[in-house]
This record gives structure tokens, C-alpha cells and sequence, in this order.
């Protein structure tokens, strides 16, 4: 992401503040997945501990996923209309205390409980810091910044497995004096794990709300140099402009004063509709790895707590390059071919690349070239998630927050049917059948054939009329929002 430079509107020198504000957003993005994916790393011991069985371990994962996509466009209203500085933080505040108190779950139904309250609150983290993406950086870096804060995520994702074995291991060997089995962590160790999850979260939202400001000019330490920077409509007119002349020629005839309110055109909206099918294939694909990857690994390859742990990890970390490669690919895309590609070409590679790697992984007979196999599915899922998060913004303008969280709702109901299909076909074979995992595996390479066609007709210059008509009020000379 480029900084500001000093020029003849400038006084004094440029400060930098719009990246510390994106790293705020990636910080609460890492506490976001450090939360989501430790449970399904200790299920084994939650398992055991709680008496679950598997059809009701399937239950817990995908109650997560059913809140999170239900609460999506809600946050995303919510961020769009009070800003994220309080709506962050009270969201980080609720999810981390609802981690926590999974810590005292009594059996699969306060389990069940406590991960739907998780969904609920952390569906506010991405649509409501797709508005500071937004307000912070101007349109031709915002792929970069959106891929930064993702990048958040993707970490705390790939410490989650690693730091959850740990503390658990540390828990049994220190607290409970189990020093015989250093190697095999208790079964309730993983409920002072959840707790410590939960209060560091607490102060981690504490932490952001008490440094982030919901406007560049009401920073006490941005310059106006920086000022300039992010509000630089010279810079950016060029693009304004191929995304308005889009949108015209795909609604030549329609009027855009009185289209109706902001929800009926997200629901007309053809591009929406592709980009969220796109969205519910890339995380039905990559909600494995974040819920039954490591029961994969025990059923099919035999591998250990702690390898499970590591394995699990490496798709993760490959996502983190794949963030940071989609974010340089979707900005560099739409410079040289505009909008229209410059967002469909990183979702078209990202589906076609998972595809081939579901197809490829059940022929897979060594744990580590199985994992790595699926690093694939990380990092191609990623390499399409700033383009999606650019997208919502070039397309919602000022409800981005709103346009962001219809499209996760969407992808997040390919994660809550993603664990359930997937155990759908596994119990129809048999605990440990080959062939239950191979016919999965199958079925989510044919969901996300039809995303890669779905994302070849996805236009981001096709903007909501609402957005159109701020755009021109601002470039007028009206306040931007």
C-alpha cells in the first residue's frame, strides 16, 4: 500500500496514520480467527470431555456459520450507519466474551449456544472494516489494504491449531500434573484455553476502540498531507469514471433517481447474486480446513494431536500469500483492464486452482502432501477474498459495509452446509471410509466449477444506483461519507 508523499498541498510533512488504521482492523481480524478456528483443533478432547458424538460435533461447527451468515447485513447496516470505531469494539467485546464462556459448557446445547452467540457477534468484523478500508484508503490501493486486514484473519487462523495444542499440552503437563503423557493433552484442557481466548480479545477491543476514529479529519495526528492522500479524486477519476460509464451501458434506460431503497436494488442486483455464489464455493471449500480437516487427518492418514495441529496450520499460512498476492493481482488487474477484470480474473483463478486441488487430494496418501494440498485451497480461496472485498466497495460505494455483508451472508452459508455435507457423505461410508472422503471431495470440486463460471461474468463496474448517485454528489463538491 503506497504512503503519502509531500506536495504543494501539503503542510508539513505527511503522516501515516491511514496505516495504522488498517492495522488496527487486521489486529482485531487475528483475534477474529484465533477465536473462530480453536475449536475445531481441540474436538477430540471437547468430544470426549462433553460426551458429543459426531453428528452432533457437525452440529456445533456449522451453528457457528448459520449466525455468522444470518448477522451479516445487519453489521454490515450497523457499521454503515454509526461507524466502526464503537460497533467494532462492542462486537470484539461480545464474541470474546462468548469464546470464553464456552470454557463452562456443560454438554452439546450450551456448546451449541455459545458458538451461535460467536457467529452472531463476529459476523460484524469483516462488513464493518470493509467502512475503514473505505474512509482510510482511496479506491486504487483498497484491493492492498482490504488484502492487509485479511491477512489478519489468516494469521490468527494459521497460529489458532499450533497455539491451542500448546496451551492445551501446557494446561496438562503444569496445571493438572499430568507429566507422564506429555504428549496427549487432557480432556478439559481445552476449557481454560476458550477462557484465556476470551479475555484477551476483551482488551484487544478495548485496545481499538480507544485508537481508532471513524473519519480521517478527526484524527488529531493526520496531516493534510495524508488528508490529500486519501481524498486525491484527481487520482482516482479515471476509475470513477469507467465504473459510471459501466454502469450506464449495462442500465441504459433506467433512471437512477428513485430506484428504490438500498436493500431492493442489492436484491436486483445480477452481479450480487453471482458474486455471493461465488462466495458460499470458495468458503464451502475452505471451511474444511478449518472444521474437519484435522478429523481427515486422524481417519484417513492416522496423524497425531500435534501433527493435526501443524498440518492443519500450513493451508492457513498459504493463505496469508494468497491475500497478499490477490490484493497486488486485483489492483494491478483493474489499472490495466479496468473493473471488469480487474475483479473477475483473481475470483475466476482462485475457484478454478480449489477445484483441482479437491479433485487431487484424495489420491493424496502421505498426511504432509495432503496438507499441502489443501495450503493450495488456502491460498487460492485468498487469492480471490480482496477482490471480493474490493468489489463490495467499488460496487456499494458508501454502503460497502451493507454490500459486504450480503455477499459474506451468502458465503457463510456455504460454510454452515460445509461440515454438514461433508459428514453427510463420511457417516454414509463409515467412520474412516476412503471412499465417504473421496465422494466429498468430488462434490465440492463440482461447487466451485460452477463458481469459477459464476465469476467470469462478475463486473464491478455495475455500481448500486444509490452509490452512482453519491459519487457524483461528492464529485460535485457535495461531503463525502
Amino acid at each position: 500500500m503506497a504512503v503519502p508523499n509531500r506536495d504543494h498541498r501539503s503542510s508539513g510533512h505527511s503522516s501515516r496514520v491511514h496505516l495504522q488504521m488498517v492495522f488496527l482492523a487486521m489486529v482485531v481480524a487475528v483475534l477474529l480467527y484465533l477465536d473462530r478456528i480453536c475449536l475445531s483443533t481441540a474436538a477430540e478432547n471437547i468430544q470426549r470431555d462433553l460426551s458429543i458424538d459426531d453428528q452432533q460435533w457437525e452440529r456445533v461447527l456449522s451453528a457457528f456459520f448459520l449466525a455468522y451468515a444470518l448477522a451479516q447485513v445487519p453489521a454490515g447496516w450497523l457499521g454503515d450507519r454509526f461507524g466502526a470505531r464503537w460497533i467494532l469494539a462492542a462486537y470484539a467485546i461480545l464474541w470474546s466474551a462468548s469464546t470464553g464462556l464456552m470454557g463452562f459448557a456443560t454438554g452439546a446445547s450450551s456448546l451449541i449456544f455459545y458458538r451461535l452467540l460467536c457467529g452472531l457477534f463476529e459476523a460484524g468484523a469483516y462488513p464493518v472494516s470493509a467502512g475503514i478500508v473505505r474512509k482510510w484508503v482511496p479506491v486504487r490501493h483498497r484491493g492492498l489494504a482490504s488484502s492487509v486486514v485479511a491477512v489478519g484473519g489468516r494469521l490468527g487462523g494459521a497460529l489458532a491449531p499450533i497455539l491451542t495444542v500448546q496451551l492445551m499440552l501446557f494446561w496438562t503437563v503444569y496445571y493438572e500434573g499430568s507429566i507422564s503423557t506429555p504428549q496427549h493433552a487432557s480432556d478439559s484442557s481445552w476449557r481454560p484455553v476458550m477462557i484465556f481466548y476470551g479475555l484477551i480479545g476483551i482488551v484487544v477491543a478495548l485496545f481499538f476502540a480507544y485508537l481508532y476514529r471513524d473519519r480521517p479529519e478527526s484524527h488529531p495526528r493526520v496531516l493534510p498531507g495524508e488528508l490529500d492522500w486519501i481524498r486525491d479524486r484527481l487520482a482516482d477519476e479515471p476509475i470513477v469514471a469507467s465504473i459510471q460509464k459501466s454502469n450506464e451501458s449495462q442500465h441504459a434506460g433506467s433512471s437512477k433517481k428513485g430506484g428504490g431503497s438500498i436493500w431492493q436494488e442489492v436484491i436486483s442486483h445480477r452481479g450480487l447474486w453471482l458474486n455471493s455464489f461465488v462466495q458460499f464455493a470458495s468458503n464451502f471449500g475452505w471451511a474444511f480446513l478449518v472444521t474437519l480437516f484435522p478429523k481427515y487427518l486422524k481417519e484417513v492418514h492416522g496423524s497425531s494431536l500435534q501433527s493435526q495441529g501443524f498440518l492443519q496450520s500450513l493451508p492457513l499460512f498459504a493463505g496469508i500469500a494468497g491475500l497478499l498476492i490477490g490484493g497486488k493481482l486485483t489492483d494491478y488487474a483493474m489499472r490495466r483492464w479496468g473493473t471488469r477484470w480487474g475483479r473477475a480474473t483473481a475470483l475466476f483463478l482462485s475457484r478454478g486452482i480449489v477445484m483441482l486441488a479437491f479433485l487431487i487430494c484424495p489420491f493424496l496418501h502421505d498426511p504432509l502432501l495432503a496438507a499441502l494440498c489443501m495450503a493450495f485451497v488456502g491460498f487460492s480461496s485468498d487469492l480471490g477474498n480482496a477482490a471480493c472485498w474490493a468489489y463490495s466497495q467499488d460496487v456499494g460505494g458508501r454502503y460497502a459495509g451493507t454490500v459486504l455483508g450480503w455477499m459474506n451472508m451468502w458465503g457463510n452459508m456455504g460454510a454452515f452446509a460445509s461440515p454438514l455435507i461433508f459428514g453427510y457423505w463420511i457417516r454414509s461410508y463409515g467412520a474412516g471410509s476412503e471412499q465417504g472422503w473421496l465422494l466429498a471431495f468430488f462434490f465440492c470440486a463440482a461447487v466451485q466449477l460452477v463458481a469459477a463460471i459464476c465469476a467470469f461474468f462478475v463486473d464491478a463496474g455495475c455500481k448500486l444506483n444509490a452509490s452512482v448517485e453519491e459519487e457524483e454528489t461528492n464529485q460535485g463538491g457535495g461531503t463525502p461519507r
